[in-house]
Order: C-alpha cells, then sequence, then structure tokens
C-alpha cells in the first residue's frame, strides 16, 4: 500500500512548515487513521472498538455533521479529504498495520 499522491511528501515537518494549527489538524487525521486501522483482537477493551468505530465513521460519513467536521479539518490541515479517506481505506484493507505505521513515521521525520 502506498500513500496516493501526484506530490511526494517528504514529512509532515515539511508539510506543515511550523505552522502549528496545521500540524494540529494533521495530527487528528493520523490519529484517526491509527485508530480505524487498529487490528481487532479478541478481548480488546471496548474503548478500543469505540475508537475504531467513531475513526471510521468520521472517515467514511457522506452526510451530516461528522462529514463536515471531517472535510473542515482536513481544510485546516491543507490535505484532500478525498486523498485522506482513500488512504484510510486502504490502510483499513489491507490489513497491514506495521505498513500503515511506517508510512505514518515515514512522513513524521
Amino acid at each position: 500500500m502506498t500513500i496516493p499522491s501526484s506530490d511526494p511528501i517528504e514529512s509532515l515537518y515539511d508539510l506543515t512548515a511550523k505552522d502549528s494549527y496545521r500540524t494540529l489538524y494533521l495530527s487528528i487525521i493520523l490519529q484517526a487513521i491509527l485508530d480505524v486501522s487498529r487490528p481487532v483482537k479478541e478481548g480488546e477493551a471496548s474503548e478500543i472498538t469505540v475508537q475504531r468505530n467513531q475513526a471510521d465513521a468520521w472517515f467514511f460519513a457522506s452526510i451530516g455533521v461528522t462529514c463536515e467536521d471531517f472535510e473542515t479539518v482536513c481544510y485546516y490541515a491543507g490535505v484532500e479529504p478525498t486523498r485522506v479517506r482513500v488512504f484510510a481505506y486502504e490502510a483499513i484493507k489491507s490489513g497491514d498495520i506495521e505498513d500503515v505505521r511506517k508510512q505514518i513515521s515515514s512522513l513524521l521525520y
């Protein structure tokens, strides 16, 4: 799985250009990607299941306040909502959380 992009991103640090607000909104997106792609484990805490389900709803709602919130966060993060949804979908579908986390780490540093 690769991050769909026409422009390579060297790191989120470079992407945010030291803009603390943009960094905050990108962090929200990254945490949601980590939550939605977290593998299901037998006997996991109910809080983890709730976080996974909330992240899934946040990414994939097509109407309503949840959809608007997602698009607003993407706007302030400076990323295209469709691109983020594709990445989240691929992260879930791949089932390879290690690869997803490596890609996220490569963006961070």
